[in-house]
């Protein structure tokens, strides 16, 4: 495989929206192929990314599953200043046009969820809405569900929720629904388990990545000569004196990560098993996978999201992870969080594609740089790294709060 661009449009998703989810009372943002979102410890930079995850494992698990998983409603709803009773995340999306002719439509999807009217207990769906089309032109499909009454443009067969829904995974084999649900349930949440990264497990011809890191031995197999030497390449620019990142023999009945590195005293080449590397090492490896997996580069996977990248690793390495986050993003939407002022502490940097999240009273605030912030960086009177370990980075504050009846037009 080569480096030609996926058949997808990039980035998948172009607006989020979430209200009193967790710590975050409001935010509207504008995303695009890259992504970070900067802040300190507990700023909400997680919830964040979990909003989009609960959206996707909703769909894809069911509302009560998604929602117990994350310790039950109360645990999502926002409780300070005062206690919430809803939760709103709203997505804008770019998919390709289901007729196949090259074309992209735009899908705006909302999923509000809270207490029954009725009872409060349990979660259910307050609102949910899906409209899909061609840009500037009529909807193709629409849904509107509603305390449980489903009106549907395409599909006439459900009309009532008989349990909590969301009703977009019940029409997810119905086009043009199933090419946004697709879509939305192959979003990648990459979550390392270092033992996890370590382990032989048995091989597979699959080439996907497990969320946890699962595979990566057999992923490493499947991949082409590019991806393994773009791999290879970043590895060496961490880890002095790497030669290739690979796999161990995949025609065994197990197989995990390997590191071959020149140490010898002639330059003799050594190999390292996964269970033999430093945990900023297996935790590169296993990043690089992520991004240079086959169903990431070949579409399949449009968004990756991952959590502190630069986790475990040297400080001088963090330029190198954003360069391969740069790099994926020309294929794979890539959204990830830091707090690691050293990431986006080049001068070079895409002030575009950094959002703030900072936490007021409990209450996480997430937007653009704020003008003065933007004016310091830019004027090279600071970097946003130097901002960061001051304190001194915000974002823009978002002060139009719809309430739980507005939804997208």
């Amino acid at each position: 495989m080569t480096s030609s661009a996926p058949d997808h449009p990039v980035p998948f998703i172009r607006r989020l929206r979430i209200e009193n989810y967790k710590s975050i009372g409001y935010c509207d943002v504008t995303l695009g192929p890259f992504a970070v979102l900067l802040g300190l410890n507990a700023a909400g930079k997680s919830n964040f990314l979990d909003a989009l995850r609960y959206v996707r494992d909703a769909a894809t698990h069911g509302l009560s599953r998604s929602t117990e998983a994350r310790g039950g409603l109360n645990e999502l709803l926002r409780r300070t200043p005062e206690p919430t009773d809803h939760a709103t995340i709203a997505l804008e999306c770019h998919i390709p046009s289901p007729q196949s002719d090259g074309a992209l439509w735009e899908v705006r999807y909302e999923l509000t969820v809270g207490h029954s009217h009725a009872r409060e207990t349990g979660v259910h769906v307050r609102r949910e809405e899906c409209i899909i089309g061609p840009p500037g032109g009529p909807p193709q499909a629409r849904f509107l569900v509603r305390d449980m009454e489903v009106e549907d443009s395409v599909n006439t067969r459900h009309r009532r929720l008989t349990r909590g829904g969301p009703y977009l995974g019940l029409v997810r084999l119905t086009e043009p629904y199933a090419q946004f649900y697709d879509a939305l349930s192959s979003m990648f949440f990459y979550e390392p388990d270092l033992t996890v990264l370590r382990d032989a497990r048995p091989a597979t011809q699959v080439g996907v990545l497990g969320e946890n890191g699962s595979d990566v031995g057999s992923v490493l197999a499947q991949l082409g000569d590019w991806e393994r030497e773009r791999i290879s390449a970043y590895a060496a620019a961490i880890v002095p004196h790497l030669t290739a990142i690979g796999p161990t023999a995949p025609d065994q009945n197990y197989v995990a990560a390997q590191m071959t590195t020149a140490t010898g005293p002639n330059g003799t080449e050594q190999s390292f098993r996964a269970e033999s590397l430093s945990e900023g090492t297996i935790r590169a490896v296993g990043l690089l996978t992520a991004l240079f997996q086959p169903p990431a580069r070949d579409g399949r996977i449009p968004l990756v999201a991952l959590e502190e990248p630069e986790l475990a690793l040297h400080p001088m390495a963090a330029g190198v992870v954003f360069d391969a986050l740069t790099e994926a993003s020309t294929w794979t939407q890539v959204i990830a969080t830091s707090q690691s002022a050293e990431l986006f502490d080049r001068k070079e940097a895409d002030l575009s594609a950094v959002l703030v999240a900072a936490a007021d009273n409990g209450v996480t605030t997430i937007g653009p740089i704020d003008p003065v912030s933007r004016s310091i960086v830019s004027d090279g009177l600071a970097t946003m790294g130097e901002l960061l370990r001051s304190d001194q980075l915000r974002p823009v504050s978002t002060t139009d709060e719809p309430g739980e009846e507005s939804h997208q037009r």
